[in-house]
């Protein structure tokens, strides 16, 4: 070893400690699989169950479970069984103070209009009303007027829309959009304009707000459509993952977009007579 060592000009006992690091790493991976093993409605699950989700053998699981238990990651139930304990609570809750939503959101409303040159936003809802809170406006010069702290009724336009689909309770008409996570409108706040929205979930799953993009109508043509929806879900589960939350199902909606891509089937959303309607085009 020593020879190997000298012929790349290093140091001896280089090569042991580079493969020391990479082992220590390794075991941090496994350490954090076993516990991002829970979820999906697995609060509590067998030495069995961590080994087959993990992939890794018992032995190891058990050595594992062993360590994050006297720190608090872990609890061993009487049956044996394991799950979460307190020390990642105590651990969001220093996550939640030092990040700030808007820290978060704005960049990603800014990255997103460099990417379509399209208007973004970040809207929640108020009573029965939808609130801008973040805006980031389009460079181009015709495009919609819409500023931080304005309102619009809650069912007008596509962030309208996942703000019912989502909310509580939630609007029995959208089975759609709660499952595309996307919606979509041409016309609804303006003729001539349009725009898409997806949801944004917070550390509890439910719904912290809506990401949209609008600007002209003649810009939401079919294409465009499902090019802004697949971008406007990968921040909405950047966005959802940094503030704490799952976001599995904006994951699972986006594959299920990519997959569709050679045969979309956009949704459209629209008001028409003071009532909602879905078609599909």
């Amino acid at each position: 070893m020593s020879a190997r060592v000298a012929m790349g000009g290093g140091r001896a006992g280089e090569g042991l400690r580079d493969e020391a690091e990479v082992q220590t790493v390794a075991s941090v991976e496994r350490a954090l699989s076993l516990l991002e093993a829970f979820g999906d409605g697995a609060d509590t699950l067998s030495l069995a169950q961590l080994a087959e989700r993990t992939g890794l053998y018992k032995s190891t699981v058990l050595r594992l479970a062993q360590t994050l238990e006297p720190r608090g990651y872990l609890v061993r139930t009487r049956e044996g069984a394991y799950h979460i304990g307190p020390a990642p609570l105590r651990l969001a809750r220093l996550y939640q103070a030092a990040v700030r939503p808007e820290d978060v959101l704005v960049p990603m409303l800014k990255h997103l209009v460099e990417q379509t040159r399209e208007s973004a936003g970040f809207h929640i809802r108020f009573q029965d009303m939808r609130l801008c809170l973040y805006r980031v406006d389009s460079p181009e010069p015709v495009r919609d007027h819409f500023r931080p702290g304005d309102t619009l009724p809650i069912g007008r336009g596509a962030g309208g829309q996942v703000l019912s689909a989502f909310g509580d309770p939630p609007a029995p008409a959208l089975d759609q959009v709660r499952e595309r996570m996307v919606s979509v409108s041409r016309g609804a706040i303006a003729r001539e304009m349009g725009g898409v929205a997806v949801p944004v979930f917070n550390t509890t799953g439910a719904l912290e707000g809506v990401i949209t993009l609008s600007g002209l109508a003649s810009h939401y043509h079919d294409d465009a459509v499902a090019r802004f929806s697949q971008l406007l879900l990968r921040t909405a589960s950047r966005a959802t993952r940094a503030l704490g939350g799952d976001a599995s199902r904006l994951e699972a909606a986006l594959l299920r977009a990519e997959s569709a891509q050679s045969h979309p089937a956009s949704l459209h959303l629209h008001e028409s007579g003071g009532s909602l309607e879905t078609h599909q085009i």
